[in-house]
């Protein structure tokens, strides 16, 4: 606890509320993915060689499940700017100009992951109205199309704020090694 003794504790505000309810909903869901896969693969694998009887279907489950796990980290990944950066230029650019380098780059992101999230809609309605499924367990196309474009822009609006938060002076650069 912070503060001096016998001060009100302050709220947190709502978007530091929505990150960590986000962040923690999205984090259990992903650990939860991989956790799946990794049971889906262990028994496929047991049961391909032991049993010589696989999953059935577990190739379909497999890419579904590959699907969710990167679609679901995806909007941690962006609010956390955890994304992979090169940083070939990064000594070329004076540190003053870094913060707006960032605020770019997060719009940038932004805008790329909002024509995505607005293509996979049009694909998951498509998906949904030609009821395309899987060739082995019928599973609907649809409904994974439509999660995965309401997770696009969900990360869409991750780098939307943190975009904003450059603009305001709430966030600054890491420094690393290479900037100057």
């Amino acid at each position: 606890m912070s503060g001096s003794p016998g001060a009100p504790m302050r709220e947190p505000s709502l978007d530091i509320v929505v990150e960590r309810w986000a962040s923690r909903t999205l984090g259990v869901v992903t650990a939860l993915t991989l956790f799946a896969m990794m049971v889906l693969t262990f028994v496929d694998v047991w049961g391909r060689y032991l049993l010589r009887k696989p999953v059935f279907g577990g190739y379909e489950v497999t890419e579904f499940l590959m699907g969710v796990l990167i679609f679901s980290g995806l909007p941690i990944l962006c609010a956390r700017e955890g994304h992979v950066s090169i940083d070939v230029f990064d000594t070329f650019i004076p540190r003053k100009w870094r913060r707006p380098q960032l605020a770019v780059i997060n719009l940038v992101s932004a805008a790329v992951l909002g024509v995505l999230a607005w293509r996979m809609f049009i694909q998951a309605g498509e998906l949904w109205r030609n009821h395309e499924v899987t060739m082995t367990l019928k599973i609907p196309h649809g409904p994974f199309a439509l999660l995965f474009a309401v997770l696009s822009a969900a990360s869409c609006l991750a780098c939307l704020a943190v975009f904003w938060a450059y603009l305001r002076g709430a966030r600054q650069p890491i420094e690393s090694e290479s900037a100057t």
